[in-house]
């Protein structure tokens, strides 16, 4: 249970407050004092994993993949890694397509994102550097060429248009959108708290983000209408489920931590220490620093590109086997001899032992193969149907990114449940082969379609068959977009079921009972990475897979994936010429 903690206390550069979700008495941080394991000292108890050591990766998406290929750069050559993967491609919900179109007499072969469609380019976050592991990557064969669009308008549907948000749109325009007129009294009311409330610590609770942005407003204008429509576009969630600890990250413990001067960013702890240790490598530090709009992508070759280098660099190295169609259906700690005992699908084969497992599977698959741990059973990720539609006449729509759509917007002006409408043909580079066009990707389902929150007694969410939803995308784009929905077009639908794990009010707390859990029952041999535990997206899968493989061949190998969440959080105020890998104007 979290403890509301006294005033918090005031940073200077260089040095730290920890403020914690489960304790956040507040208190710099003097260095090591010994009262807490260092990594040297873990090292010393767990011992270093046998040179000899089987490790299996369960899971050949994006983090799968990129923990298998940093531990076969960090282990030593006689360590076997096997990576198994329970379909008969790499990269998970990565697929890029090319499909042969003739529409309307222009015909072509037109590349298509069916999941993911670019990288957040994190390019000027300091609080996050997930894009290191990418800038690392780089010198994979097929990853060079990262292509970066010029920032585009992005837009918010409200009530019943498209509205610009800035800076694509002046301050005034934008101000005179009932978006921003029904959260006024919501920004006077978070400046009056902030000048005139006493600095409260962490909540106790763990607030779902609706509840956290009334109790620091006192409306819900802010959360229903801006801050649901980019829950919308990340996590397909409910506002009103989600945790704002969890989900709000860097907004959240701001809110908490006394303001520095212009020249000092807020960190966490860790980060400073990752981002200080890639910022020495020459290579990485000049392709963080480079100029870049705020996403990113792989030119012609599309998104693929890097699933497909990372699984040509493992097949590449002797000590590592990937294992296509490997559905793993057990999972069996064996105490005489500390291993875990792996069983898959295929009858044909006998169960295979490891001595150290990492698992990048969903939580609630996780917690299917095994009995061992309950407190993963409850877990929840939601599902959503994704339309690709290809038109061949161009500028069908405004320029920019896309738009999303809020909580706020009542069902009977949108009975298809959508979330939101990407631009692709304003984010991808056209093929060789690939005609010009409009090119746009609809998001719908995500917590419309899920059945947990219907009343009980009440009929169950009727989820569109692909036909039924291709129908739909093309009804929102002729209500939004004036696109009607005769216009020839090219048009494709794919239901990506459980694909975006929920961070639900107790999210850390569940996490913490899942530690608990893995160490009783597998001893640390067995540890979890992925979008169910830390962090979703692409970018941050690059990051879990390169944080798990790292603890477990260079710190402590008995990791179970989830200890960071069990201590408390320790932030920093680092100088910004103390971040060699960001670009800063100079005043």
């Amino acid at each position: 249970m979290t403890t509301r903690g006294s005033s918090l206390l005031r940073l200077s550069p260089g040095r730290c407050l920890s403020a914690s979700a489960r304790n956040n008495h507040s208190a710099p941080d003097h260095g090591n004092d010994g009262g807490a394991d260092t990594p040297d000292k873990k090292r010393e108890k767990a011992g270093k994993l046998p040179a000899d050591a089987n490790v299996a990766v369960l899971g050949g998406g994006l983090t799968g993949l990129t923990a298998a290929y940093y531990l076969a750069k960090w282990l030593p050559p006689t360590a076997k890694i096997t990576l198994l993967e329970a379909s008969d491609r790499l990269g998970g919900w990565i697929r890029t397509e090319r499909v042969p179109v003739k529409v309307g007499g222009v015909e072509g072969v037109v590349s298509f994102e069916r999941g993911p469609r670019s990288l957040s380019s994190l390019n000027k976050s300091t609080w996050r550097f997930d894009d290191l592991v990418l800038w690392d990557l780089v010198r994979l064969h097929g990853v060079t060429d990262v292509v970066s669009p010029p920032d585009r308008p992005r837009y918010i549907y409200y009530p019943d248009h498209l509205v610009p948000l800035p800076p694509h749109t002046s301050l005034a325009a934008f101000a005179s959108e009932p978006l921003v007129l029904e959260s006024l009294w919501a920004g006077f009311g978070y400046v009056l708290r902030r000048l005139f409330s006493r600095k409260d610590g962490v909540p106790v609770q763990d607030l779902s983000i609706a509840d956290w942005i009334q109790h620091i407003t006192g409306s819900r204008a802010v959360a229903e209408n801006l801050a649901s429509a980019m829950v919308h576009g990340i996590y397909g969630g409910d506002i009103y489920t989600l945790s704002a600890r969890s989900v709000l990250d860097r907004f959240y413990w701001v809110h908490y931590l006394p303001a520095l001067g212009p020249n000092v960013r807020h960190m966490a702890l860790s980060e400073q220490v990752f981002m200080e240790a890639m910022g020495q490598d020459p290579l990485i530090r000049k392709l963080a620093q480079q100029p870049r709009g705020a996403l990113l992508h792989f030119g012609e070759a599309g998104m693929e590109a890097l699933p497909i280098a990372l699984g040509d660099a493992l097949n590449g190295q002797a000590n590592v086997e990937v294992k296509l169609g490997a559905k793993v259906t057990g999972l069996e700690y064996e105490s005489e001899t500390e291993m875990i005992k792996i069983t898959t699908a295929d009858q044909g084969s006998s169960p295979e032992k490891y001595h150290k497992v990492i698992s990048t599977l969903p939580s609630q698959h996780l917690a299917r193969i095994t009995d061992a741990l309950p407190s993963l059973a409850p877990s929840h990720a939601v599902s959503i149907m994704t339309v690709n539609i290809w038109y061949p006449q161009p500028n069908l729509k405004p320029p920019g990114f896309g738009y999303l759509i809020p909580l706020s917007v009542p069902a009977e002006q949108n009975p298809e449940r959508a979330l939101g409408v990407f631009f692709d043909s304003d984010v991808g580079v056209r093929g060789p082969d690939e005609p010009p066009g409009t090119k746009l990707f609809v998001l719908m389902g995500g917590h419309y379609y899920d059945d947990k929150k219907q009343q009980p007694g009440a009929a169950s969410v009727h989820v569109p068959s692909e036909e039924e939803a291709v129908q739909q995308a093309k009804r929102v784009l002729e209500r939004h977009l004036g696109i009607p929905q005769s216009t020839p077009c090219f048009a494709m639908a794919r239901l990506a079921s459980g694909c975006i794990p929920q961070y639900v009010c107790g999210h850390q707390d569940a996490m913490a009972a899942a530690d608990e859990d893995l160490r009783d029952s597998f001893d640390g041999r067995l540890a979890v990475a992925g979008g169910s535990y830390t962090k979703i997206g692409a970018m941050g899968a690059l990051r879990n897979g390169y944080d798990i493989a790292s603890t477990v061949a260079r710190e402590d190998w008995l990791t179970t994936g989830l200890e960071q969440l069990e201590f408390p959080t320790q932030f920093c105020g680092v100088p910004t010429e103390r971040i060699p890998v960001r670009r800063f104007s100079r005043r």
